[in-house]
């Protein structure tokens, strides 16, 4: 006879911070940043001050402060709304990297996922984006029913309580990524699957400059700001002519 029953598994406590763990980690950014310089007291509890207001050394001399990136992200492995927590150098570089390289942008757009590997001074991190897909109205609900303030951090307070919240809720990325909500006015629409959007972007990233401004500015004519979002029926009509844009090669 077993002890514990066989589908048994401890209850994992509740956390709204994200932690990376070892192996992949998958999230999706729902917020801008908020950018600082973090310490540690001696108590070991973080204190957080904004950019502008960097202290001129840090508490222990040992333990030099840390630029910090803070944002709200959609734990897809857990399901859960939660604030991360960004001092790795190699993490903020590879995502600053794809929010200014034109065929990612901004990471409201698609996930991330964090693969981490080793342990101390040995750990390694390699992050890869995932192809663009509208965030689903669930995370946009379930962000709604999480409110935040990150700006609560620098006060060492917590951000998710009410006391918080009512100074001010951190809002859901930006007004650019509205365009990323799922269509639900045209629910009959077929829009560009993974492999055409790859494609799309693929040939986009070979044309010339004034050709790849030529196609955003078509896109936008047509109300598309969003490469996902673009309906099969156009990709079909515009992928020939970008196919017949493209350099010879010698």
């Amino acid at each position: 006879m077993s002890f514990l029953p066989t589908d048994y598994e401890a209850p994992k406590a509740s956390n709204n911070y994200f932690k990376l763990q070892e192996g992949e980690n998958r999230i999706r950014i729902l917020s801008k940043p908020i950018l600082g310089w973090e310490d540690w007291t001696l108590e070991k509890k973080p204190i957080r001050f904004k950019m502008s207001e960097k202290p001129s050394k840090s508490i222990d001399p040992k333990k030099p402060l840390r630029h910090f990136w803070s944002f709200i992200v959609f734990n897809a492995i857990e399901g859960k709304i939660q604030i991360m927590n960004v001092t790795q150098a190699t993490i903020r570089k590879a995502i600053e990297a794809l929010s200014k390289d034109g065929d990612w942008g901004v990471p409201y757009h698609y996930d991330i996922k964090i693969v981490k590997s080793g342990e101390g001074v040995d750990t390694e991190y390699h992050i890869n984006p995932v192809p663009h897909k509208p965030i689903s109205q669930d995370v946009i609900d379930l962000f709604n029913e999480t409110p935040c303030n990150l700006e609560s951090l620098f006060t060492s307070e917590d951000p998710f309580s009410r006391e918080q919240c009512e100074k001010g809720i951190t809002p859901l990325g930006s007004e650019e990524s509205q365009t990323i909500v799922e269509d639900k006015k045209h629910p009959d629409i077929i829009y560009v699957n993974e492999e055409q959007l790859n494609k799309f972007l693929d040939t986009k990233n070979k044309l010339k400059d004034s050709d790849q401004m030529e196609i955003d500015v078509k896109l936008k004519r047509l109300n598309i700001e969003n490469y996902s979002m673009i309906p099969a029926a156009t990709y079909e009509l515009i992928l020939p002519s970008m196919i017949e844009r493209l350099p010879v090669s010698e």
